[in-house]
């Protein structure tokens, strides 16, 4: 059987997109050695080298090889914890902002960061803290009233040559009842909201790595868009909730309490889910558990997943 150059190529490149996620959520790999792949670049020109050197000997399609592996290197790396785009690693001074403050009624929670690491958590006492620093000597903007909370990367919008990478650290308090609304550009989230009181919760993630614990949180609506990277959603038993999930290049983790009543709408687009394979059964146009009439708490999912995965209670958990 003659083997065509091109499929092999194409072969190869699909191989490398997929094991290299694969590899990570199989903790295979850390997150830190894939975002590290970018470096690998220079092999796109040396496979094109070789390309051109060997162009007149049976070897030719070593080139192809050598680039095709790359290129779903680099894209498999998207995929797993995304890229730091844009983001400066600028040295001298940190600006550090400490803030602290209350809400006197149901308030306005938005967390707009750029380049960094976001830790969310619900607070002990009844005060929304805020501690945040920029390794670039940008201070983070802190925007506070009796009803309001919005805390901004420095320059939001302005991709900086000499960007540096934020840490924040945020507590929120779990009443009196807010809306809350992450984003995140190139970056990382990791919101554990227990026992927080949300009447509704938006989560957008763009380049990097999104994971949210709802387990005992209160939310009525709840919206999760990932778009290139990785994420991981964990609803309890007690997650009465109705709300939207987007994954875009990329894939998500949705973990689910075993007597929490599910139901997923579901569309996919070169995507791959495992909602048969994870007990769910199929009812007209949706997806949900076989207890799902008799639940106590539902979570009603409308799921759109295009050009990745989603996976229901993965082996091994969310991380």
């Amino acid at each position: 059987m003659k083997l065509k150059r091109g499929r092999l190529n194409w072969g190869v490149f699909f191989i490398v997109l997929g094991a290299v996620p694969l590899a990570y959520h199989e903790n295979a790999v850390s997150a830190s050695t894939i975002g590290n792949a970018w470096q690998l670049w220079p092999l796109v020109l040396i496979g094109i080298g070789l390309r051109i050197v060997l162009s007149h000997t049976r070897a030719y399609f070593v080139g192809g090889l050598v680039v095709a592996a790359c290129l779903g290197l680099l894209l498999g790396s998207l995929f797993a914890v995304g890229p730091q785009v844009g983001c400066g690693h600028a040295g001298g001074p940190t600006a550090v902002v400490s803030r602290d403050g209350s809400f006197d009624g149901p308030a306005q929670v938005e967390l707009q960061l750029q380049c960094g690491t976001a830790n969310v958590t619900t607070s002990s006492d009844s005060q929304w803290h805020v501690r945040a620093s920029d390794s670039a000597n940008h201070a983070t903007d802190v925007t506070s009233s009796p009803d309001t909370l919005i805390v901004r990367s420095a320059g939001q919008n302005q991709w900086w040559t000499d960007r540096g990478d934020n840490t924040w650290d945020v507590a929120l308090p779990t009443s009196p009842r807010s809306d809350l609304r992450v984003s995140i550009d190139a970056g990382d989230g990791h919101l554990n909201l227990a026992g927080a009181n949300l009447a509704s919760a938006s989560f957008d993630l763009n380049a990097g790595e999104l994971h949210v614990d709802m387990s005992g949180a209160q939310v009525n609506t709840l919206s999760v868009s990932t778009n290139v990277g990785s994420g991981s959603l964990i609803l309890s038993d007690t997650s009465s909730v109705s709300g939207t999930i987007s994954t875009n290049v990329g894939s998500l983790d949705l973990c689910a309490g075993p007597a929490l009543g599910l139901r997923i709408r579901s569309s996919e687009s070169l995507a791959s889910t495992n909602f048969q394979s994870a007990g769910l059964i199929r009812v007209g146009d949706a997806w949900q558990t076989p207890s799902y009439d008799g639940a106590t708490n539902k979570a009603d999912l409308s799921v759109s997943t295009s050009v990745g995965s989603l996976t229901l209670n993965p082996a091994g958990g969310c991380k």
